[in-house]
């Protein structure tokens, strides 16, 4: 009797260590080894943000034509005042970037450099609709 006792307690943890094993193994498989998710799609321009909206606000034909005119003239006049402080942005921007290097050694100052480099590589690589983006770090 203790023989059969013993041998169906067995059976049960080790039933339950595998599925508590199975469990873990796919938290740990959902969790950590996933593929990244997709990333949102951003709007590509005045059309995509009026189509959006339109959507949004139940609007007819002629309301969402005129939204789009808005939002490609908005769009206009906000690149123009950036063209307009883009220099004032650029000036702030060599000031900073020229004050840090004043504090690092030179293995610093080229890893510091390498780093400006890449992000501004990583930020032109993007798509995006706002003004143009700044000009390399020097």
């Amino acid at each position: 009797m203790k023989s059969k006792t013993t041998a169906v307690l067995l059976l049960v943890s080790i039933f339950l260590l595998g599925g508590v094993a199975g469990g873990t193994s796919d938290y740990i498989l959902r969790n950590y080894f996933r593929p990244n998710p997709e990333p949102k799609p951003r709007f590509s321009g005045a059309h995509d943000i009026a189509e959006e909206m339109a959507r949004g606000l139940n609007l007819d034909a002629k309301q969402k034509e005129q939204l789009r005119t808005i939002i490609q003239q908005s769009t206009e006049r906000y690149r123009a005042l950036s063209l307009q402080f883009r220099p004032q942005y650029e000036k702030i921007r060599a000031e900073a970037n020229d004050a840090i290097r004043a504090i690092l050694s030179p293995e610093q100052r080229k890893a510091f450099d390498d780093t400006l480099q890449r992000m501004d590589g990583q930020f032109r690589g993007r798509a995006h609709d706002g003004p143009p983006p700044p000009p390399p770090f020097k």
